[in-house]
């Protein structure tokens, strides 16, 4: 009981944070900032890291608002995504993201390797640990944020082809940095431990976006069974939400 209350707690101190983020965020818009940074900027200092008006237990408690919150931003990233629009420029799409994916990673991981005598939690590391550590940390500097990119998007009503290439090249940067982690895990895992390379990780996290796959087509027909029904608009938002956003998180 009393960790419900807590939760609470949290969740209410977060609402109001949130409410107080984009007020702030429109100020700062005056600075000619997008409103994406005056947000993050007061989550930064409202967080547990400065003023700890959320405290260190917090994400942890709330973590069911990560959740929400990445099922909202997959759902809207999908939404800004027109097939149509895209098959003219999939192969520039293609192209930037391996450009991107390749260049971002191999230079990130060997700049890490070589400066880790610098790092000093890798000083005392041997060379197969310092490798996995660069390989590791290459692979999240490759990730992007659809959530960045849609709300710049949408707070400059951009469109055109600059803007489907944009958002199409984060979002399939992020599909494929999955499979990066995934690979770069199991390099790491071999290189730390000295055993084998492990195949069947990386087959179970394929047979697992087959499946999310599968279930994401299947819940987009549903979709649009749910948009072809007459019925009311707001009845027809909370189905959508409800569909989308369960069906998301559950991916």
């Amino acid at each position: 009981m009393l960790e419900y209350k807590e939760i609470l707690i949290f969740l209410a101190g977060f609402i109001v944070i949130a409410i107080a983020s984009n007020q702030i965020a429109k100020v700062l818009t005056k600075t000619h900032l997008p409103l994406i940074t005056g947000l993050l900027l007061t989550g930064i200092i409202a967080g547990p890291f400065a003023l700890k008006l959320i405290p260190d237990t917090a994400p942890e408690k709330l973590f069911f608002v990560n959740e929400f919150a990445l099922a909202f931003i997959a759902f809207a990233a999908a939404a800004e995504l027109y097939l149509k629009e895209l098959r003219n420029r999939f192969r520039s799409i293609t192209w930037m993201t391996v450009g991107q994916l390749a260049v971002t990673f191999l230079s990130s991981s060997v700049a890490i390797y070589y400066l880790s005598d610098r790092i000093p939690f890798m000083q005392n590391m041997d060379m197969n640990i310092k490798i996995s550590v660069s390989i590791l940390a290459g692979t999240i500097f490759v990730a992007r944020s659809p959530a960045s990119a849609i709300a710049v998007i949408n707070e400059m009503r951009a469109k055109g082809p600059f803007t489907q290439t944009a958002l199409g090249v984060t979002v399939l940067i992020d599909f494929l940095v999955i499979i990066l982690f995934a690979v770069s895990f199991s390099i790491a895992q071999a290189l730390v431990h000295g055993v084998s390379f492990d195949q069947n990780f990386i087959l179970l996290l394929f047979f697992e976006l087959i499946i999310a796959l599968m279930a994401g087509y299947l819940l987009g027909k549903i979709l649009s069974v749910v948009l072809a029904v007459r019925i009311g608009s707001v009845a027809k938002t909370v189905l959508i939400m409800l569909f989308g956003g369960s069906g998301a998180m559950k991916l």
